[in-house]
């Protein structure tokens, strides 16, 4: 959360006479450009709406219901009070505002804040002239560290406050099953909770901390019970300065029968916050390491790489992580995570003609069954395989290998994701949008490339309207798949000129799409009639030769 004071002083000092539309629109994109807008789609989309819908005089529509429908796609019956997905993500974007204003947006002159209880934003003109030293303290956490090394986390025991002792259980219990739950994400390292159940965090400070665990990051805060309520208080904290660079409060309606679920439910939040490919600890790693050049990145620093480029997907990423990880199994031959996201390369040389690479298909699939020679319990291993039997069109070992990614570990919200991905693309869309929708629940900074499934879905049952609205949170305009899409839907709808431009510009960023359009929509559609019913909507666009 935002500090009270540095909210208050901000306010304090907004000018209250509304800043120009054309200033508000120029801020709105800023922000959605920001890195963390930029991996959060769903969070782009919610903000523009209620942007350019109170900017247009049209604030009085901001409802629950008609942003569940217009951003969140829900049908003409949803209900905002039992499908509380407008609200959750209103709650996720708030936090995402407030992320932006204390780290890049922190010298804005144009304040944009949606307050609590309502959609309809607020504009104001802000000054920070005696606000910065509190911003800079705060961004300051966001200050290199040694990105070379695994990062090591510890569960600290959580404060008790307003406790009943017949329920001391629930706490007893939660640093453990936290600790169990981290321990089986591949790019940590989790200190036992028994080392740290003695500990009394009040009495140690981090830097402390630091020295008696060796831990990168510690988790603690605090636990509230009255009546049938518990209120529970989540800090992360780096250890090297003192810093809270993550944190979140949990308040929740309890029965006895109903205590574990809770408790299971927050733990799943919080790992896929923290610990997630796309997680807040991830993140950090990754821009410690940011100026390097590939020969001078350690083993982990590879896999943040890869990352970097799952979220981009452009060619120069892909060639810095190629590179990195060639080198890191090079020099650690037993290092699983990295064979496994090599495979992941390996497979996109072949799928999107990234580099001319010699068998990347069957170098891909090696890789993959490598990783889990070395580490069975490598989900990013097991989503190597899906990939290789996708352009295999092997649907049986697709949904297998997607539901052992799901069974490894349900916590990673990217990787529950990516199975529920791969099973839509194996036909099994009720299963996988369940588990993609899950995934985006965990963690609002998923890749947008999640939306294809929605799109390829729409497309073949004939809402070329829809899956054309699915283009725009699809992104990645730079990647040849999104004119691809948008020009088939098009095609499809008659509106050649448009069509036409959008395959245009696929064929300016794939030269060689008209010669091998059919290998290319080939490689993700499994099934022939599906590639067809795709050419044909490119055809409609003028595409020739196919």
């Amino acid at each position: 959360m935002m500090d009270r004071r540095v909210t208050d002083k901000i306010q304090s000092r907004a000018d209250r006479s509304a800043p120009s539309a054309a200033a508000i629109r120029a801020q709105l994109e800023k922000i959605v450009g920001s890195p963390d807008f930029q991996n959060a789609s769903r969070l782009r989309e919610f903000l523009r709406f209620v942007v350019n819908e109170g900017l247009d005089g049209r604030a009085d529509n901001l409802k629950a219901y008609t942003i569940g429908i217009e951003v969140f796609d829900r049908p003409d019956n949803f209900d905002p009070i039992t499908d509380t997905i407008v609200r959750v993500n209103a709650g996720k974007l708030r936090r995402a505002l407030e992320r932006y204003y204390l780290g890049p947006g922190r010298q804005d002159k144009i304040l944009i804040s949606i307050p609590k209880g309502r959609y309809i934003p607020v504009f104001q003109i802000q000054e920070f002239e005696q606000t910065r030293g509190d911003v800079n303290s705060v961004q300051s956490a966001c200050d290199p560290l040694d990105s070379t090394k695994l990062p090591t986390i510890a569960v600290l025991p959580f404060r008790k406050v307003s406790l009943e002792s017949s329920r001391e259980f629930i706490i007893n219990g939660f640093g453990e099953e936290l600790t169990m739950a981290l321990s089986r994400f591949n790019g940590l390292r989790v200190i036992a909770y028994y080392s740290t159940s003695g500990i009394k965090p009040e009495q140690c400070g981090p830097d402390q901390l630091c020295r008696i665990l060796s831990t990168t990051f510690v988790i603690t805060g605090s636990i509230y019970q009255t009546a049938d309520k518990l209120r529970l208080n989540v800090e992360l904290v780096r250890t090297d300065n003192s810093q809270q660079v993550w944190s979140h409060r949990y308040d929740r309606n309890f029965t006895v029968d109903t205590l574990f679920s809770i408790r299971d439910d927050i733990i799943q939040n919080i790992v896929a916050a923290v610990a997630d490919d796309y997680g807040i600890i991830p993140k950090i790693i990754a821009t410690a390491s940011r100026g390097k050049t590939v020969d001078e990145l350690e083993a982990y620093e590879a896999v943040m790489r890869y990352h970097h480029y799952g979220i981009t997907l452009e060619s120069q990423a892909y060639e810095e992580a190629l590179q990195a990880l060639e080198k890191t199994v090079a020099i650690d031959a037993e290092y699983a995570l990295a064979w496994a996201l090599l495979g992941i390369l390996y497979l996109d040389a072949f799928t999107f003609s990234m580099v001319d690479l010699d068998n990347p298909l069957e170098r891909g699939m090696e890789s993959a069954r490598k990783a889990i020679s070395i580490d069975p319990f490598c989900q990013h291993a097991y989503f190597g395989m899906c990939y290789a039997q996708l352009l295999q069109r092997n649907e049986e070992e697709i949904i297998r290998n997607a539901k052992k990614i799901l069974e490894l570990n349900p916590n990673a919200g990217f990787l529950v994701g990516t199975a529920g991905w791969f099973l839509a693309m194996a036909g099994q869309y009720d299963e996988g949008f369940r588990f993609i929708e899950q995934s985006m629940q965990l963690n609002p900074f998923f890749p947008s490339w999640f939306h294809f499934p929605y799109y390829l879905n729409s497309y073949l049952n004939g809402k070329f309207g829809d899956a054309l609205k699915t283009v725009k949170k699809f992104g990645l305009p730079e990647f040849f798949w999104n004119p691809l899409m948008q020009a088939a839907a098009l095609g499809q709808l008659e509106r050649i000129t448009e069509a036409q431009a959008a395959l245009q510009r696929l064929i300016s960023l794939k030269p060689d799409f008209p010669e091998r359009a059919r290998f290319y929509i080939s490689c993700f559609l499994i099934k022939d009639k599906w590639v067809d019913l795709t050419l044909e909507g490119l055809k409609k666009a003028g595409l020739k030769g196919v």
